[in-house]
């Protein structure tokens, strides 16, 4: 092999070894600009928001691609050529991420029990074994509503403060579970929070027996 062909297959063996993968970018906005003596600027990310300086100048609600490295306190920002700048992070506040939005099942309120809650109260804190108040009783009438969803009655009570959730027998209503309680939709984005009782299963009603063809069952 020749010199110049050993020269050209070293060359091109040490390019392809030092290839770097290309970087990742992400998309992000700058919001605002700090004009003081050191400039600095607003970098809004999809993960948090950038104070950053020392780097190149930017308009407000320019869109950028960028990438950070957090543990340099430096963010670099892509610009023409695939060249970058290169700035440093002055703070970094995380971005809350939304909430996840409510999913609701349809339903029926198909009926009401009422249920006499009572509670015990007082009749502690005295001496030589007297109590410090009397004893007293509190009865409440609760309405322990029957809610059903397909095969499904769900029992459930206490929607609010002082039974706020006051609903008739036959009412469609949206509503969701999560955890022990029963969230159900009113006014918009409003719900009253009820406390689950119980749910069992409705078995669905035996078919109706088919007509007898036997002649001697006629009158």
């Amino acid at each position: 092999m020749s010199r110049a062909a050993l020269f050209i297959l070293l060359t091109a063996t040490v390019a392809v070894g030092t290839d770097k993968p290309a970087p990742t970018y992400q998309q992000g906005s700058i919001t605002k600009i700090d004009p003081g003596p050191h400039k600095s600027f607003d970098l809004q990310g999809t993960d948090a928001l950038y104070r950053i300086k020392n780097c190149g100048d930017f308009q407000a609600g320019q869109a950028v691609d960028y990438r950070v490295r957090v543990e340099e306190f430096t963010l670099y920002i892509r610009r023409e050529g695939g060249k970058e700048y290169k700035c440093t992070v002055e703070s970094i506040n995380s971005v809350a991420k939304a909430p996840a939005p409510r999913t609701y099942q349809q339903g029926m309120i198909m009926g009401y029990d009422i249920r006499r809650d009572s509670k015990v109260f007082g009749g502690g804190g005295g001496g030589n074994g007297t109590p410090g108040t009397p004893v007293s009783t509190s009865t409440r009438n609760a309405k322990v509503y029957q809610l059903k969803c397909g095969n499904l009655l769900y029992k459930m009570d206490y929607c609010g403060a002082f039974q706020a959730g006051q609903f008739q027998v036959g009412q469609a209503v949206d509503f969701r579970i999560d955890n022990e309680r029963l969230y159900i939709r009113h006014d918009g984005d409003k719900e009253f929070s009820c406390k689950l009782e119980g749910v069992s299963a409705i078995e669905d009603p035996k078919p109706n027996a088919a007509p007898s063809t036997d002649p001697s069952t006629k009158q």
